[in-house]
């Protein structure tokens, strides 16, 4: 299987090559290696690599992967030929990728934020997503509150690109 995930703002290669039982060939951009993927009871897959053993989980939501590899979570969304998602949508505002709780709100109307800046914390799918800012700019609306349940897909921050 050979396919293009973004990861935050960075574009990425990955190509999964069966090697026979429950062993696999991996690469990630330029970077090589071999793993054995074995599934365990509750959907886990337990990975044995060069640097050891790592549980990993993996929610799909659509085009989107979210995936925790023993205590680090990524969010990753499948890139299809000729779309290309810079993270903020048309309007500005910044999603829940699924229904949860927001457990942290990091910032405020009318805060300056740099690109890569957490914004807020979601808890969904027993995994913390940060939803960080795609870039620069001001914070001009938070939709949503510490202890909140919000609904997948739905605007939590609004922001303005950084004055020039």
């Amino acid at each position: 299987m050979r396919a293009r995930y973004r990861d935050g703002s960075r574009s990425r290669s990955v190509e999964v090559t069966p090697q026979g039982g429950t062993s696999y060939r991996v690469v990630v951009d330029d970077g090589e290696l071999m793993v054995t993927a074995e599934p365990l009871d509750d959907g886990r897959l337990r990975i044995t690599g060069p640097n050891g053993v790592t549980i990993a989980e993996v929610t799909s939501v659509g085009a989107q992967r979210f995936v925790r590899l023993g205590a680090m979570d990524f969010v990753l969304e499948r890139e299809v030929a000729g779309r290309r998602r810079d993270g903020a949508g048309g309007s500005g505002g910044l999603e829940a990728p699924m229904p949860g709780v927001v457990t942290r709100v990091m910032v405020q109307a009318g805060d300056t934020v740099e690109k890569g800046q957490p914004l807020l914390a979601i808890e969904a799918m027993k995994m913390e997503h940060v939803i960080r800012a795609p870039r620069a700019g001001r914070v001009s609306k938070v939709a949503a509150a510490q202890g909140e349940m919000v609904k997948g897909g739905i605007a939590l921050v609004e922001m303005e690109p950084a004055a020039e």
